[in-house]
């Protein structure tokens, strides 16, 4: 009896977690939601956003005036170094010469308007990406919480059935002992003792990855326990029509590859504004140092633009057009297939489900009780006791994942049309 409860509370610490660690139980919407709070690679991909718009900010800005100021370090007639003072003869001047320039740049085509409307076509690709980062870390949490799902309660089920197994093995080794049995039973048992070890070892392989990948999505530290909690969902399903309206109009990776376009576009329109180069102006006055004693000009300074017309430039831009619209449109053919595909998987896994019959789910629940009471009363033998508990192990393992595989295709749906249609 000591035994026994010894085995029980084994297999119970095997199912709980460590000493030590935190428990966090958690439905998909409240892991979503924690998710997006603390993510770290939602919060480095948006700092890409607050760049983007500081870059407008930049854009915006005037070029800054240029001042320019020159003296004298050495006077010849007075042979002194930096001569300052006031000049008593202007034809052999003892004090110091002095030139002050004022020079401000314009831009004759309006190219600071264009930065501007290009930056800013910048601010929208970035948020865009941003939005898709989002997407694509969304799915992995809600594939990897029903992965979990999945795994613990497979975990309970084979946990469950090696208690019943342990108790009937541990009757029979007692029995052996007075000689009622022959020891191959009770070697043949040991044996499926260790199938049942050895497939809870895989398992909880597989919930420590993916519990690790669940902490590192929620940023939670290496000792919480995370424990999923599966809640209801509806079946309805809209049609593929609809379906492919909401990814259409929702798709950040094809909203990305639209507004690539866009932005070509505006860089094609900038990059010819800069074809035309920018115009100088300013004043200058010298002191002594010109045909006058106290000179005051105006200047004028622009580049001519004979061999270097941003030719380059703008073909490279042209090119990038036609390149971003046949981006857009492989991305709107492959958000299509996308779409398709995951309703056909949809459809299949509610099919599988919806096959599932109450009569056979009571069925599948008697198997294994009425095996081992029917074992440990000798009505059947070893190989079929053997055979009935694996067949109800297959046959519960089959019916969790066939759950996880519905509940899979419905986040794959919600992925692919970025909405909660689930």
């Amino acid at each position: 009896m000591k035994h026994t409860l010894l085995l029980l509370g084994l297999n119970l610490i095997s199912i709980l977690p460590c000493r030590g660690q935190d428990t966090l139980r958690l439905t998909l919407e409240q892991a979503q939601e924690r998710f997006v709070q603390k993510n770290f690679a939602l919060i480095a991909q948006k700092f890409n956003v607050n760049i983007a718009e500081a870059g407008v900010e930049q854009a915006k800005l005037w070029y800054n005036p240029n001042l320019f100021v020159e003296t004298n370090l050495y006077n010849g007639y007075t042979h002194k170094f930096l001569p300052y003072g006031k000049q008593e003869d202007l034809i052999n001047p003892t004090g110091g010469v002095i030139n002050l320039q004022l020079q401000q740049v314009l831009s004759l085509t309006g190219s600071r308007s264009k930065l501007v409307k290009l930056a800013q076509s910048n601010v929208a690709l970035q948020q865009s990406a941003f939005q898709d980062v989002m997407r694509n870390a969304r799915y992995t949490l809600s594939r990897t919480f029903g992965n979990l799902v999945n795994e613990q309660a497979k975990l309970r089920m084979l946990n469950e059935e090696r208690t019943r197994l342990e108790n009937l093995l541990e009757a029979f080794r007692a029995q052996l002992k007075l000689g009622v049995i022959a020891p191959y039973e009770v070697t043949r048992l040991e044996l499926e003792q260790k199938n049942f070890e050895r497939d809870l070892a895989g398992l909880n392989v597989r919930i420590s990855q993916d519990e690790s990948i669940m902490r590192v999505l929620l940023s939670e530290s290496g000792t919480v326990y995370i424990v999923p909690t599966s809640s209801a969902t509806t079946n309805t399903t809209p049609a593929l029509i609809q379906l492919l309206d909401l990814a259409y109009a929702n798709r950040p990776d094809l909203q990305a590859a639209q507004l690539q376009i866009q932005y070509n576009q505006n860089n094609l329109t900038y990059q010819r504004s800069l074809a035309t180069p920018n115009l100088t102006i300013g004043a200058d006055y010298q002191r002594v140092g010109s045909a006058f004693p106290h000179y005051v000009g105006v200047q004028a300074l622009i580049d001519l633009p004979v061999r270097n017309k941003n030719q380059g430039n703008i073909q490279s831009a042209k090119v990038g057009i036609d390149q971003s619209k046949t981006t857009s449109d492989l991305a709107h053919l492959q958000v299509e297939q996308d779409v398709v595909a995951a309703s056909q998987q949809y459809q299949q896994a509610l099919i599988q489900q919806q096959r599932i019959s109450q009569a056979y789910l009571q069925s599948i629940e008697e198997i294994s009780k009425n095996a081992t009471e029917d074992y440990a009363k000798r009505i059947i033998d070893l190989v079929s006791f053997i055979d009935k508990i694996r067949a109800y192990r297959d046959a519960q393992v089959n019916l969790i994942d066939l759950q996880n595989d519905l509940f899979q295709a419905q986040q794959l749906l919600n992925f692919v049309t970025n909405t909660k249609t689930f």
